[in-house]
């Protein structure tokens, strides 16, 4: 008898632990300062706008009181380069399911339902909800220990009609309610600047673009430059697109781009190539205008190694015949 209560005590604290049995001693052995819970809440911020703050930026600088916390190479600020045309791109009709989770369609929203087993008999049902560009509405995750209701933990996200989010919810709920609990963080856009307030105090984000293409350092391949130059030629964005060239091939890429004024987007049909000191990459596109017409072109991009990266020394666009 005395086994089995020992178990229940057991039981119940790893249960009552946010996400592992040993929640409550990491708290103990280390507890962040505000100012690293307000750089926490910016990042929860820009995770739950997919990150498309960072699009065309260089540089974060996030400020706290006035005087600058961090400031941040943002070539350098993830793991993995994001596929912003991809990010973009992606609605609940595009979007990857998982074999194991149920899917329904409501008013132009998504929702997703899964169930996750975890030890002790611990069960998670999850359901998050999707707008139609595959943002976050919703994320809930209800736990049981067996047949018996533990807690809910939601995160609700409110945006702006271009997808900015602007308040980010969380809750936790007890089935006696008198441990439950909510934050907020709210979010001001002005620019390029994002004033972003908490319990913790605020914190601004300012996003730099990069204003000497020479002096900035690229780390992208000669594939994932024609890539972000793609992107950029979408978006329309000459700017952007001159950041990946070279001096002689920016002062010219705009006579370039003369028969191709209205372009709306761009789909790589994939190519060839060849690498070494020098690298040549040809590809098929189909270039769509904004009167949905398409021009299948072979374009051809020939990069030289400078001390800032690779960039892209020439350019040609070659209209293929009907």
């Amino acid at each position: 008898m005395k086994n089995i209560l020992i178990f229940i005590l057991l039981l119940c604290t790893i249960c009552n632990a946010q996400d592992t049995p040993n929640a409550d001693i990491a708290k103990e052995i280390y507890s962040p300062s505000n100012k690293e819970k307000l750089a926490a809440d910016a990042y929860e911020v820009f995770k739950t706008n997919k990150f498309l703050d960072f699009k065309n930026r260089e540089t974060l600088i996030e400020k706290i009181e006035g005087a600058v916390y961090k400031k941040m190479d943002l070539n350098d600020y993830f793991p993995n380069k994001k596929e912003w045309d991809k990010i973009e791109k992606e609605d609940i009709t595009t979007f990857e399911k998982e074999s194991n989770a149920q899917y329904s369609y409501s008013n132009n929203t998504l929702t997703e339902i899964k169930t996750e087993f975890g030890s002790y008999n611990v069960r998670k049902e999850i359901k998050t909800i999707y707008n139609s560009k595959c943002f976050v509405i919703l994320y809930e995750k209800k736990y049981f220990v067996g047949d018996n209701y533990n807690r809910t933990e939601s995160i609700i996200n409110e945006y702006t009609d271009d997808n900015q989010v602007v308040k980010i919810t969380r809750k936790t709920e007890y089935p006696k309610k008198e441990n439950n609990s909510q934050s907020v963080i709210r979010v001001k856009y002005e620019d390029d600047i994002l004033n972003i307030a908490s319990e913790n105090g605020s914190i601004l984000c300012e996003f730099i673009e990069n204003k000497a293409p020479a002096e900035s350092i690229s780390k992208l391949t000669p594939n994932q430059t024609t890539d972000y130059f793609r992107y950029a030629l979408i978006q329309q964005n000459i700017g952007a697109a001159k950041k990946h060239c070279t001096e002689k091939m920016a002062q010219k890429i705009e006579s370039v781009l003369l028969p191709y004024p209205n372009i709306t987007d761009i789909n790589s049909l994939g190519g060839s190539g060849s690498f070494g000191e020098k690298v040549t990459i040809n590809e098929n596109w189909d270039i769509i205008l904004k009167d949905n017409k398409t021009e299948k072109c072979n374009v051809v991009l020939r990069f030289v190694k400078q001390k800032n990266g690779w960039k892209i020394d020439d350019f040609e666009i070659i209209k293929k015949p009907l």
